[in-house]
């Protein structure tokens, strides 16, 4: 239930966003509102304010804010006041306004969650036995920098390494408390085709002990039991599930662990899929640090920057057919998904996340599509290019077809989450 509020309650604020920034120019360009609405279907609240009717309706999926003229019903309102009778440069503008508040909203929220909570710093989460990082880090280490550039779980440390290989890397490192600087030279793997240091570095630190267990996992088949360490494999000993990962994936089976003092040998099963199925291990809480204003705004404008470059990224591959529809769309009950983990993952997740929800519904709506904001700038740039006017009887339909159609594509999409989540 309360993952259920949380999605209505963001989705209401960011279409409230989308749609005031509509309403807002549309008033400040003279353009008449007959109604600024929140949800679809029947309303469940209806005020009348002047000549806008303000209403929240029974479904939350979306909103609408109705101009005069814009539908063939009939209005009272001078043909100078309606949407078709503006320039095109206004309508223009107007399209424009909705995406972009919401793209202000998404800088203010990542802003306000990053200065306001702060970052994880990267951790070393595992080690690779025989490779250059398992020299001189230590599991637990928080890396403070990399190549004289602070560093934060937002960044990606193994592209700023090869960005310097195969130079030697400096890094800054807190262990124990103490700070220290150490260096690092990265060495060229043939099978990934780039260059490494051997280590994992992530957020927070995954623990080679079982927390949970299924009675049915693989693991649990094999012999292990909640709360099991697992502190050597084949000889080489486990700091972390990733130490155990990096050995296993070199052909290790063979395991010790630490029962409530007593050592037994167990072995692990040949899938990765067996490996983690039924099982969960035990996690530590990510080392959050705020970092100084200016550096934490533009670590958001960098995370809203990378956001966009995926969208589009996203867009191309599902033009190109390089990425499944299935693995890239979200739909109402996707995005609630990921907001109930969000709200599990802590306060700074669960903000970046409606900062990246409000963006991409910011740019899913500049898309030219007939319905969406970007197919009415495109009509607008049209007459503003061309001098030439298109009737508003077939534009109307064009939005009306692209409609019904984006409206079948949710139910699909939703479908397709539902099977996604309940298998």
């Amino acid at each position: 239930m309360t993952t259920f509020l949380l999605f209505v309650g963001t989705i209401l604020f960011l279409v409230g966003i989308h749609e005031g920034g509509h309403f807002l120019a549309a008033k400040g360009l003279g353009i008449a509102v007959e109604e600024f609405a929140l949800g679809f279907g029947p309303p469940v609240w209806a005020r009348q304010r002047g000549e806008t009717r303000y209403s929240v309706r029974i479904f939350p999926l979306g909103g609408f804010v109705r101009l005069a003229g814009e539908s063939e019903a009939a209005t009272e309102v001078p043909f100078e006041r309606t949407y078709y009778g503006q320039p095109a440069w206004k309508r223009f503008v107007l399209s424009l306004c909705g995406p972009l508040a919401n793209v202000v909203l998404a800088v203010a929220v990542a802003v306000g969650a990053i200065l306001g909570f702060g970052l994880p710093r990267p951790q070393v989460a595992g080690l690779v036995p025989g490779k250059p990082a398992a020299e001189v880090l230590q599991v637990g280490d928080v890396i403070l920098a990399v190549g004289g550039r602070p560093a934060w779980a937002t960044d990606d440390v193994g592209a700023r390494i090869r960005a310097l290989a195969p130079q030697p890397v400096p890094f800054r490192i807190e262990r124990g408390g103490e700070e220290m600087e150490v260096t690092i030279t990265p060495t060229f793997s043939p099978a990934d085709g780039r260059y490494l240091v051997g280590a994992y570095f992530l957020p927070q630190i995954v623990l080679a002990e079982i927390e949970a267990l299924s009675p049915d996992a693989p693991l649990a088949r094999a012999g292990f039991a909640p709360g099991d360490r697992i502190v050597s494999a084949c000889g080489e000993p486990v700091s972390s599930f990733y130490d155990l990962y990096a050995i296993w994936e070199d052909g290790c089976r063979e395991t010790v662990v630490d029962r409530a003092g007593d050592r037994l040998d167990l072995p692990l099963p040949d899938s990765v899929d067996d490996l983690l199925e039924g099982t969960s291990f035990r996690t530590l809480a990510p080392r959050y640090e705020r970092p100084a204003p200016a550096e934490g705004v533009v670590l958001a404008f960098r995370q809203i920057a990378d956001a966009m470059v995926g969208f589009v990224a996203t867009i191309r591959g599902l033009i190109t057919r390089s990425i499944p529809a299935g693995e890239a769309v979200a739909g109402p009950v996707g995005i609630a998904a990921l907001l109930g983990e969000g709200m599990r993952a802590g306060p700074v997740v669960l903000l970046l996340l409606v900062a990246l929800i409000s963006l991409n519904l910011a740019l899913f709506n500049l898309i030219p599509f007939p319905a969406l904001d970007g197919a009415r700038t495109v009509f607008a740039l049209y007459e503003m290019v061309t001098r030439r006017k298109v009737s508003p009887r077939v534009e109307m339909v064009v939005h009306a077809v692209g409609f019904a159609i984006l409206f079948g594509l949710l139910i699909l999409i939703t479908f397709q989450d539902l099977r996604r989540l309940f298998g």
